[in-house]
C-alpha cells in the first residue's frame, strides 16, 4: 500500500471509530430499550464497515493482527477485534499504527 492508501484508510477508520464511540455509549447506557437497540445496530454497522475496509487489504490485516504467529492466532486476534467490548480500544491502537506507517519513510 502507498502512503496515500494508508492515509485514505486512516481517514475512513477514524470516522468509523468516532461513529462507534457515540453508538457504543447508547448501546451500553441508553435510557430505554429502543435507544440501546438503535445503538447496538450502529455498533454492529461500524464493526462491519471497519471489517470490510480492513479485510479487503491484506497489508492492513497484517498490521492489525501482527506478522508474528500462525494464521490461527491472527484469526483469533481478528475475531476479538470485532467484539464490541474490544473494538473501540483496538481500533484506536490500530489507528496509531497506521499513523506510524504514514509518517515512516519508505
Amino acid at each position: 500500500m502507498t502512503k496515500e492508501d494508508w492515509q485514505n484508510l486512516y481517514n475512513i477508520l477514524d470516522q468509523i471509530h468516532s461513529d462507534f464511540q457515540n453508538a457504543y455509549h447508547d448501546y451500553k447506557n441508553g435510557r430505554n430499550k429502543a435507544i440501546r437497540s438503535q445503538g447496538e445496530r450502529k455498533v454492529d454497522s461500524s464493526i462491519n464497515l471497519a471489517d470490510y475496509h480492513i479485510s479487503k487489504n491484506y497489508e492492513a490485516y497484517e498490521l492489525l493482527t501482527g506478522i508474528e504467529g500462525s494464521d490461527y492466532s491472527r484469526a483469533i486476534n481478528y475475531d476479538e477485534f470485532k467484539q464490541p467490548r474490544y473494538f473501540g480500544r483496538d481500533l484506536s491502537e490500530f489507528l496509531e499504527k497506521i499513523k506510524v506507517k504514514i509518517k515512516s519513510p519508505d
